[in-house]
């Protein structure tokens, strides 16, 4: 291949799973069923009930719903949950047959009588497809855009159109889903920065960081929080179509910006049965323990130097609350410390933990000491979390910005 289209990378063709041929095979049998007088069954499996072990034969597991749906069902509220259940699948099968793609929202907005919230549709589709042992994209139901894109690199749909993802003064384009893409374009990028934060996504991308960074061209994405199912999929597509990338993660220093991170890196346990839906080449840049403490603690010597140069004013003046960062307890007993002369800015960002944070950290680490087989990278987790908890602390990044700008930050750890 001439090196001008070494940057130029078509993206194979999802593989169908056979989706239409189970639905079809499912809608048989409830045919048979109408003609026989019988109970109407729908195959349900929750991810849930697969993490508790809960796999073998309703007869057997104790819990009829848990495995399956029926009709008429014991209960009304398990005729309605067949009836929604059951339209899921009509739906499907239509934008099989035609080719077209559905939104998760679209289905709700259909019948939100019927479904009462977005969130029973979101549960229902993911258990749907782990029920047929499909993807969600095999159904041809999708989610409605939420990741954003934004670097010098250009995506040409399978419809022919082509989208630039560098516009100036543009903060990020929707990611399109994979299965519409067609080709990338590359270019002269370098790396990949995961962010979980959707204001500093835009300020980056509006400050065109990806084209001025002292680490060459890269590509900024986020998610806005938690990473959707379609975000994953375009970082593993991204991984799978371009080896020599490199792949940087960029969260809170707390327990959910761990667990967003590791999401990205490990895939979730609610979709375990989805496909190339992770990264597992994505290193954690930050922000981190070393991050918190060396960027946003004063040392010792200016908390010194500004006792000292206040001496002579309202002693009401001259202390201010601070927690305590020794780790010598887990309490979020504030102790004092000299004030410090300056606006606000970074140590604003840091915050004792709460009991919400402790139990989410504490799981991690279960999920870390009972899958990860030790590995460095879930070692390296591990340390960063037990950290936290023993200085008792979390920080946003906002912790290693200079006052609303984190490029110089940036710069450094992506040069690394």
């Amino acid at each position: 291949m001439p090196a001008l289209e070494h940057n130029v990378i078509q993206v194979p063709s999802a593989i169908p799973r056979g989706a239409l041929s189970r639905i079809e095979a499912l809608l048989e049998s409830i045919v048979d069923a109408i003609s026989s007088g019988t109970e109407l069954i729908i195959p349900y499996k929750t991810a849930r009930s697969l993490q508790n072990g809960t796999n073998a034969p309703a007869s057997q597991s104790g819990d009829r719903q848990t495995e399956v749906v029926r009709f008429p069902g014991r209960t009304v509220q398990e005729a309605k949950k067949f009836e929604a259940l059951f339209r899921i699948i009509e739906m499907s099968h239509e934008a099989l047959l035609s080719g077209s793609v559905v939104t998760k929202r679209n289905i709700y907005y259909q019948n939100p009588d019927l479904f009462k919230s977005q969130s029973v549709v979101d549960d229902m589709v993911d258990n749907l497809a782990l029920s047929l042992g499909v993807g969600r994209q095999d159904l041809n139901i999708v989610a409605a855009a939420k990741g954003l894109i934004s670097g010098p690199i250009e995506l040409i749909l399978r419809d022919g159109s082509s989208h630039s993802c560098d516009i100036p003064g543009d903060t990020g384009m929707l990611l399109p889903s994979t299965t519409s893409i067609h080709t990338i374009n590359f270019r002269s990028t370098r790396w990949l920065l995961v962010i979980e934060k959707e204001a500093t996504f835009r300020t980056l991308a509006a400050s065109q960081y990806c084209k001025s960074s002292r680490a060459g061209h890269g590509i900024l994405i986020t998610a806005k929080g938690f990473p959707d199912l379609a975000t994953r999929r375009f970082l593993s597509m991204v991984q799978t179509v371009r080896p020599e990338l490199e792949f940087f993660a960029l969260v809170d220093f707390d327990p959910h910006g761990v667990a967003i991170m590791r999401t990205y890196k490990y895939g979730s346990q609610r979709l375990v049965h989805e496909e190339n839906a992770t990264a597992p080449r994505l290193r954690w840049l930050g922000i981190r323990s070393e991050d918190v403490l060396t960027n946003a603690l004063p040392s010792r010597q200016e908390a010194s130097e500004s006792a000292q140069d206040q001496s002579s004013q309202d002693p009401a003046s001259q202390e201010s609350v601070a927690y305590s960062f020794d780790g010598s307890s887990q309490n979020e007993r504030p102790v004092k410390r000299a004030r410090i002369s300056r606006t606000a800015g970074p140590s604003d960002s840091i915050l004792p933990l709460t009991q919400r944070d402790r139990k989410k950290a504490v799981e991690i680490m279960g999920d870390i000491a009972g899958t990860e087989q030790r590995d460095r990278d879930g070692a390296d987790q591990m340390r960063e979390l037990q950290r936290m908890l023993m200085l008792n602390i979390k920080a946003e990044i906002q912790a290693v910005d200079n006052y609303g700008d984190i490029a110089d930050w940036l710069d450094g750890k992506l040069s690394m």
